[in-house]
């Protein structure tokens, strides 16, 4: 008797894990949204296909190391994702080190927008136009949920 129960048990798991295991291991291969399960909206759909622009604002900093600096990569992030919280915004810090003893850079990415790249102790000046960018993106770009 118990291991008749066992394997309605195991039965009654798989018939319920099995569509939801199936759909993530396809959209991990995939990366299309369509797939990801419980989580689908149409403007995953949307970006996916190319007709709408993931808008976010991505500081791209090109660290050097063959220079002495006053600051962490931490501290930094830290100072540019405040930067932005301030203007009601937030934003992804992405480094890219670099074997260099050219000044550290920072490339402000908003949709399809570059903006930079500029010496860090700059990096202020241009927060406000990537922020003025975002903003525009916001009004043009309606959110679908």
């Amino acid at each position: 008797m118990e291991i008749k129960n066992s394997s309605i048990l195991i039965a009654i798991i798989l018939v319920i894990a099995l569509p939801a295991t199936t759909m993530v291991v396809a959209y991990m291969l995939t990366k299309n949204p369509a797939l990801r399960p419980l989580a689908r909206t149409l403007n995953d759909e949307a970006i996916y296909r190319g007709e709408a622009v993931a808008v976010e604002i991505v500081a791209h900093i090109r660290w050097t190391t063959g220079r002495q600096k006053s600051f962490t990569q931490r501290e930094l992030s830290n100072v540019v994702q405040r930067a932005f919280r301030a203007h009601g915004v937030t934003a992804r810090v992405v480094y890219e080190t670099v074997n260099s003893t050219d000044p550290v850079t920072i490339t402000y990415q908003v949709g399809r927008n570059t903006i930079g790249p500029s010496r860090i102790n700059k990096a202020g000046d241009t927060v406000n136009n990537a922020v003025a960018v975002y903003r525009m993106y916001q009004m043009t770009t309606p959110v679908r949920r």
